[in-house]
């Protein structure tokens, strides 16, 4: 049993991770918006652009470090080998900030990526001195962005559903980090409050 758990709380996290985040909180303000509305090759393009800056190119980033030492293991465990691959990852969010408002897509939506790499600098910074856990703070942020959505009146239709069916989820996701010893509670509930904060309070300025 305890070995079939373990292996589950890897999947999860592995589907999970923070490096996939970004793309699954673009998925859900698409998707789950009157973003709905437009072209699919419009919203594929933004999709693609956001999965690349903020996945792709921090994976790459990661593989590299690792390969040349820098850094002791691709799943970052250790928190004094995040600093570089974070701050990589910031660049991302900011790079895809930047590229929603040359499409100009809407203002709240370039908020609440400039709030994930708000979201992470804070990780960063703290990081330095208490290990958050980035696990946390990518589920807080989907949770925020699907709030801020139904606050606002950006849906298509009721999200509470979906709503609680994330904080479900978060329950899972942190819990699969206590089991694996990645995270003390505390560490997960951090970086879901900072998460959840950054990607509900910054789109909340753009309307």
């Amino acid at each position: 049993m305890e070995k079939f758990t373990n292996i589950f709380a890897r999947v999860v996290s592995g589907v999970f991770s923070p490096l996939m985040s970004g793309t699954y909180a673009m998925i859900l303000a698409i998707w789950l918006s009157f973003l709905t509305y437009n072209p699919f090759k419009a919203k594929a393009i933004v999709l693609m652009v956001t999965f690349v800056a903020t996945c792709v190119v921090p994976v790459l980033a990661i593989f590299g470090l690792w390969k040349a030492g820098v850094v002791k293991a691709p799943g970052l465990n250790d928190r004094r080998d995040r600093l570089a691959p974070y701050l990589v990852t910031v660049a991302g969010y900011c790079a895809v900030a930047v590229y929603t408002r040359f499409v100009n897509a809407p203002v709240w939506l370039t908020f609440m990526v400039a709030g994930a790499a708000l979201a992470l600098l804070v990780i960063t910074v703290v990081n330095r001195w208490w290990k958050i856990s980035g696990h946390g703070a990518g589920m807080g942020g989907l949770c925020g962005v699907v709030f801020f959505m139904m606050l606002s009146g950006v849906e298509v239709a009721p999200l509470t559903v979906e709503f609680l069916a994330l904080i479900l989820l978060s329950g899972i996701v942190g819990s699969s980090r206590l089991v694996l010893g990645r995270h003390t509670p505390w560490q997960v509930a951090a970086g879901w409050a900072t998460g959840f904060a950054a990607s509900f309070g910054l789109p909340l300025l753009a309307i």
